[in-house]
């Protein structure tokens, strides 16, 4: 009899958490990490030529401040000057992800708080892939997602 009932609270709390997450609006694709995805712009009067943006798997990073350890993960999207760069940086990817982590080192953890800093972040995030880029170029780095964790131990 125990076991019927913990049968049956276990499938009645499932179906309310799927019912308060549909509810909510959280689909089964916000849950799952993200992969390269390339979207190319539609071109307009303002542009030159289209640009190819490249969305970059999750960097995830921790970050000392003397005090607390703090897990940083950040989202990326760049903008590519051609689609064949796109290639160069899914086989540079190891690389670029630890380019991401140093850089995410060498700012203070109170400098990654605070939102003027951004720009700079990603100045310095564009300067470092173009460097290992030999041909093409990144234009634009975009910061789509930024979740900065204090860890506990």
């Amino acid at each position: 009899m125990t076991t019927r009932f913990s049968i049956v609270l276990l499938l009645s709390i499932s179906g309310i958490l799927v019912l308060v997450g549909y509810l909510a609006g959280v689909s089964y694709t916000d849950l799952m990490p993200r992969t390269f995805s390339l979207q190319t712009a539609t071109p307009d009067s303002s542009e030159v030529q289209p640009g190819v943006t490249l969305n970059l798997p999750p960097v995830v990073a921790p970050v000392d401040d003397g005090q607390r350890y703090y897990q940083v993960q950040v989202n990326l999207s760049l903008e590519l000057d051609r689609s064949g760069t796109a290639g160069l940086i899914k086989a540079r990817h190891d690389t670029i992800d630890r380019k991401v982590m140093e850089i995410l080192h060498s700012y203070a953890a109170s400098d990654l708080r605070t939102a003027g800093q951004l720009p700079a972040l990603r100045a310095d995030i564009q300067r470092a892939i173009n460097k290992l880029l030999p041909e093409g170029q990144v234009r634009n780095v975009y910061i789509t997602n930024w979740l900065m964790i204090p860890v506990s131990y």
